[in-house]
């Protein structure tokens, strides 16, 4: 499968977060205010209700991470690599840096759907609550192989 079939066949929709881990989440932040201009940041606790790695359900704790509108249409993620057995792993492979590429969808579960029917690897997935934005699902599928970077689908509902 290339990457044009890869694209027209999930459905993603738009490209709206750029997802980033990071060894000190309040530190990122302040050097990426004072530093680079990029800002201000909202800081948002994370409360996983159902969370699976790799297909096996884990418990996670509530964490914090930070997000900040890069434009109108595309904002900054930063998640602490303390987050989850997923951004440990990729920090200790990889050090901060970019670990995904968020899309929006209102058909969460029709490209759920393509994905397994196009035998695409999902990674991870998660519900929670998100103080401030609301019911949250993603999941991050493993496209590296056609792209070198994870896509994440994501929904929210108030």
């Amino acid at each position: 499968m290339d990457q044009e079939t890869l694209r027209k066949a999930l459905n993603l929709g738009k490209a709206v977060q750029i997802g980033c881990v990071v060894k000190d989440l309040a530190m990122t932040i302040k050097n990426y205010e004072e530093v680079l201009g990029i800002g201000p940041f909202m800081t948002v606790t994370a409360k996983p209700e159902k969370t699976f790695v790799k297909g096996r359900r884990v418990d996670n704790a509530p964490t914090s991470l930070a997000s900040a509108q890069l434009t109108p249409e595309l904002s900054l993620e930063l998640i602490p690599m303390t987050a989850g057995e997923i951004y440990q792993e990729f920090y200790e492979k990889h050090g901060e840096g970019l670990q995904h590429i968020g899309f929006m969808t209102d058909d969460y579960d029709g490209v759920l759907q393509r994905a397994e029917k196009l035998d695409i690897p999902v990674l991870f997935s998660v519900e929670a609550s998100v103080e401030g934005v609301g019911h949250v699902r993603g999941t991050y599928f493993d496209t590296r192989p056609l792209t070198g970077v994870i896509f994440e689908l994501i929904e929210i509902k108030p």
